[in-house]
């Protein structure tokens, strides 16, 4: 009998297979010569988007290195979806602004996200591509947040030095009481924990709901494990509850924040930008709910990069040693009374500490699976090779760029922390020129995150302050290090978070014990440059 209804389910799949197939070949879409070559999903129709459902932006990865070519069509849901990989195309792609924009994808993305109706949507979408002027909802906030991130302002350093004192204090809750006695912490746990609140503190200041309601920490991270459903916008009462709920809660706590507390007040530069464009153009209302695209990119890739770097440079004794060796050229010493207190001066780590800034880039290197977004406006050839048509999507996975040995080197596959420092000093001597569109984990073009600088100087201080106070270890597998699998299925994320944990042994460094340590700043501590932006 099982046999019997195996064999009638086989054939019934053949069959609906069959159909499928043929329906495709006779009714699906055709092609333009001229368009980069197709390739075919193995379920008609559906595919690539299960493809994409399971493997998150990883997808257009996978299929790229299955078939290595400079570009390539895929059929999504009535949709082209153009992959493009090769760095001097990603360029062309960038230079095409207007015919290649990303400004649609922030209408689409928004009107899913924010889920704040009708009235703010068409706020958000009104002159969204700047062919009216240069006015707008989306011009004006975007404006303010490019004059407050910049590198060297008051603002930006103002943001440094509060993320770099509230990280500070969680740097201190996991040092050992006692010289001889260690701390056991899970680590991405206090990462996520420490970052949330010291990066958001830094964008809300004082009035930080962050730091006042713990309980947005969860429901943040509870609404962007959702994210990826409720972007795909099927049913996400149902398929992402749990993440549509937590956006509730969140959007309440930045309501008190903004209208019974009057946050903007003491937060930053960048806050108040945000909160007076959206006075300005009447979408104060939604203001909490606006607040969701900013925390996804201050938070959803820098929290899992202070994670991968901290495992590559930990794993790695003799790396380990060199950069505290480095550093220690950052650092000045105080001693009051028998207290001695060394300063990591953030601003000195720029220039003392290139090895640093190395780790930093060949971690986001490694660590990146992100892919740049444009909406095809008009028919348009880039680089007189190949044809988008207007209507579709195009897709830049950073990857496979980061994977090019000849860019990259005969190594690229392996974690080498000087790598960036080899490649500043032969673009110093001129004996090599950068590609533009080399290092992809900041985006590129008209869309370079202008929070690039931010999150250099966060991380790398950070780092740097977690290197130079502990020795740490892991307490599973023999004391031997394992590196976790990346946690895929993720569209929003460049930079995936871990798949497990690590459970790891913090112990003060011998000779450390009783000195206290603290950030210092002098002068502009966030002007951090990387290596393509």
């Amino acid at each position: 009998m099982e046999i019997e209804r195996f064999g009638t389910v086989a054939i019934t799949v053949t069959f609906v297979a069959t159909l499928l197939v043929t329906a495709n070949y006779f009714f699906g879409p055709k092609y333009d010569p001229r368009e980069p070559p197709v390739i075919h999903q193995k379920i008609p129709y559906i595919g690539h988007v299960i493809g994409l459902l399971q493997y998150g932006l990883r997808y257009f990865e996978l299929l790229s290195t299955k078939h290595p070519l400079p570009a390539f069509t895929l059929q999504m849901l009535g949709k082209r979806v153009y992959v493009v990989n090769s760095p001097d195309l990603i360029a062309a792609v960038q230079k095409n602004a207007k015919a290649l924009s990303f400004a649609p994808f922030v209408s689409f993305v928004s009107s899913r996200v924010f889920d704040a109706g009708d009235e703010a949507n068409a706020i958000i979408h009104d002159n969204i591509d700047g062919e009216k002027g240069n006015w707008g909802l989306l011009y004006d906030i975007s404006r303010g947040m490019h004059n407050a991130l910049a590198p060297s302002t008051s603002s930006l350093d103002w943001m440094t030095k509060t993320m770099l004192t509230k990280m500070e204090h969680y740097i201190m809750l996991i040092e050992p009481v006692a010289a001889k006695d260690h701390v056991e912490i899970n680590l991405y746990q206090w990462v996520r924990k420490a970052m949330t609140v010291a990066s958001t503190e830094a964008v809300y200041g004082p009035k930080n709901p962050f730091n006042h309601k713990p309980e947005l920490e969860d429901a943040f991270w509870d609404f962007e494990s959702d994210l990826t459903m409720i972007l795909f916008g099927i049913a996400p009462s149902i398929t992402a509850r749990k993440g549509c709920n937590a956006r509730k809660k969140f959007i309440a706590g930045l309501n008190d924040y903004f209208f019974k507390e009057n946050g903007p007040e003491t937060g930053s530069d960048l806050i108040r930008a945000r909160w007076e464009g959206n006075e300005k153009y009447g979408a104060e209302k939604w203001t909490a709910a606006f607040e969701i695209g900013d925390l996804v990119g201050v938070l959803i890739n820098a929290t899992p990069s202070f994670f991968w770097m901290l495992l590559h440079i930990y794993s790695r004794p003799a790396l380990l040693e060199e950069l505290r060796a480095e550093i220690a050229n950052a650092t000045e010493s105080t001693t009051t009374g028998n207290t001695t207190t060394r300063s990591i001066v953030v601003s000195r780590l720029k220039e003392h500490c290139p090895l640093l800034l190395s780790t930093y880039q060949e971690t986001l290197r490694l660590q990146t699976h992100n892919s740049s977004s444009r909406w095809v406006t008009k028919d348009t050839v880039i680089a007189n090779q190949y044809l988008l048509k207007a209507g579709n999507v195009v897709q830049m996975p950073g990857y496979p760029v980061h994977m090019m040995s000849s860019i990259w080197g005969s190594d690229v596959e392996s974690f080498n922390a000087h790598r960036f420092m080899k490649m500043e000093k032969k673009l110093k001597e001129k004996s090599s020129k950068q590609h533009p569109a080399s290092f992809r984990t900041f985006g590129g073009g008209a869309t370079l995150c202008p929070g690039r600088h931010f999150a250099t100087a966060e991380l790398c201080a950070a780092t740097a302050m977690m290197v130079m106070r502990f020795d740490m270890e892991p307490v599973d597998n023999g004391d031997v290090w394992v590196i976790p699998r990346y946690k895929y299925g993720k569209v929003a994320s460049a930079v995936p978070p871990p798949d497990s944990d690590v459970r790891v042994k913090i112990k003060t460094r011998k000779w450390m014990e009783d000195v206290r340590w603290k950030f210092g700043f002098e002068g502009s501590v966030s002007k951090f440059e990387v290596f393509g932006g």
